[in-house]
């Protein structure tokens, strides 16, 4: 029963996904923000914590945490996809913009086949392989 509960969910999650990227299109949404209020701490206003950026076809392209109240960054991504919207480049940012990480992905006949790591200065520090087993 648990199993079957965790499934349920899980196909849940998905179509609330996919609901949101339909509204997100159907709308012409490009950016959302978050905010929040701190009652316990005191706060009297609303506060920016967290931005996701769309491109046309509803994809993430760009999305930023804050913290102190929203007046720093704390998590910063910006996303690139190929013409099967396939995310080909993921690229961390530090407070300031500047690149922390970037992940490139290569994809064979729809399927993610390399996953290539760069550290701050763009210098190739791992790479991932994927290989598939078919019935």
């Amino acid at each position: 029963m648990k199993g079957i509960l965790t499934i349920t969910l899980f196909f849940a999650a998905l179509s609330l996904m996919a609901q949101s990227k339909d509204e997100i299109i159907k709308r012409g949404i490009e950016v959302r923000r978050y905010y929040e209020k701190e009652l316990d701490e005191g706060d009297t206003e609303f506060f920016i914590f967290k931005e996701e950026y769309f491109n046309v076809q509803g994809e993430l392209v760009e999305i930023k945490e804050y913290k102190n109240k929203g007046k720093e960054v704390s998590l910063w991504f910006k996303y690139k996809y190929d013409n099967q919207m396939q995310v080909i480049e993921e690229l961390e940012l530090d407070e300031k913009g500047l690149q922390k990480e970037r992940i490139e992905y290569k994809y064979k006949d729809g399927l993610r086949i390399e996953k290539i790591y760069y550290d701050n200065k763009n210098r190739m520090r791992q790479i991932r392989k994927y290989e598939y087993g078919y019935r």
